[in-house]
């Protein structure tokens, strides 16, 4: 059915392509409407972005919701929301097919739940990381990393499944010859930017930009307080741009101080100062988070051999090393017993002898003695 012209939404029932039928609106953002769709060939779910229409006068941002399908399309990865294609509706408006999620953002679950268990933050921080790792790669930087841009499915045993969404404000780090971005322009969340991003400094912006963005992210998911927050935006920027986090709230929950340590190295207003890359924070952040009381690695189980291996091995190696065997050292005590045992007696049978005269002195039937003892 013809989608009307002067709605912002479309209504229900609406057919785009002659494949997706919208069944219900899911949300609105600042670049579209996205939609829980039906495709009416395969007879599953999916999610339907759909662009504003009074931002189709800007031809910049046109560019940048078809770059979205582009960059996200090519990024496959578990923790990355997966684009199956792009089409345009009857107004011309360009619209992005995903894969429907169930679950709740993570701006959701910390409004509802507050602050998060550190074990929960370390899960969603390494599976972003790993997401993003991909994506730099590619040559790609997010550069709009926030808390509402990473989606937590909803899963049967409660496991952390976190996804990236919304590439919309990605850099194409590898494609210098097309630029979508206004020098010295500020796109982003101010919360979340880095200072270089902050600054306007578009030449800047690498994958550093996204570690400092993932740095706040964990910040505010395990203390529920934001680390850079101002009276205004340009408050906010100011505090960003001098790169000092705002201290956590009274009754917040306390960062353990080698968790704040490495939050602050990855908050570092010179980039050159950050983590080489953001898995190297993720893993000083999982390594901070576990303590220094954090047991080693169990050393692996080692193999039982199997009875035919026992049989082809020789008796010995059965024992460890620089013990004898217990039947080793049994035979000289028995010895040095007999022994004993022998001069006792023969030192009575000498006496006697002695006495009647007639038998050889004690060290003779000592000497006799050693002689029959075996091994001597």
């Amino acid at each position: 059915m013809p989608e009307p012209q002067t709605s912002q939404t479309l209504p229900e029932g609406t057919v785009l392509d002659g494949n997706y039928r919208l069944t219900r609106l899911l949300g609105q953002g600042a670049m579209g409407t996205v939609y829980e769709g039906h495709h009416m060939g395969a007879g599953k779910r999916v999610a339907v972005k759909v662009m504003h229409r009074e931002l189709l006068a800007y031809p910049e941002l046109l560019a940048r919701f078809k770059r979205e399908a582009k960059v996200t399309s090519e990024l496959s990865h578990p923790n990355v929301v997966s684009v199956f294609g792009i089409g345009m509706t009857l107004a011309e408006q360009p619209y992005l097919v995903m894969e429907f999620l169930e679950g709740e953002d993570l701006q959701t679950r910390l409004e509802r739940t507050g602050a998060l268990p550190l074990p929960t933050v370390v899960q969603i921080v390494n599976q972003v990381a790993a997401a993003l790792t991909v994506a730099h790669a590619a040559g790609v930087v997010h550069r709009d990393l926030k808390t509402d841009n990473v989606f937590l499915v909803r899963e049967p045993d409660d496991a952390v499944h976190a996804k990236v969404v919304d590439f919309g404000l990605s850099k194409l780090l590898k494609t210098s010859a097309t630029k979508l971005t206004v020098a010295r322009a500020v796109f982003g969340t101010p919360e979340f930017m880095a200072p270089e991003q902050a600054e306007g400094r578009q030449d800047a912006i690498d994958h550093r930009s996204d570690q400092w963005s993932l740095a706040c992210l964990a910040w505010f998911a395990a203390t529920a307080c934001l680390p850079f927050s101002g009276l205004d935006v340009q408050g906010t920027l100011n505090q960003v741009i001098s790169a000092v986090p705002t201290p956590v709230a009274p009754g917040a929950p306390r960062l353990p101080p080698e968790v704040d340590k490495v939050l602050r190295k990855a908050l570092s207003r010179h980039r050159a100062d950050r983590f080489p890359t953001i898995k190297a924070f993720a893993r000083a952040f999982e390594a901070a988070a576990a303590g220094p009381d954090a047991p080693p690695p169990r050393a692996p189980t080692p193999a039982r051999a199997t009875p035919a291996q026992l049989a082809q091995r020789p008796a010995a190696d059965a024992r460890p090393a620089g013990r004898e065997s217990p039947r080793a050292g049994r035979r000289p005590r028995t010895a040095l017993r007999v022994t004993l045992a022998l001069v006792v007696g023969l030192a009575a049978l000498g006496g006697l002898g002695w006495m009647l005269r007639d038998q050889p002195p004690i060290a003779g039937w000592v000497q006799r003695a050693r002689q029959l003892v075996p091994g001597r």
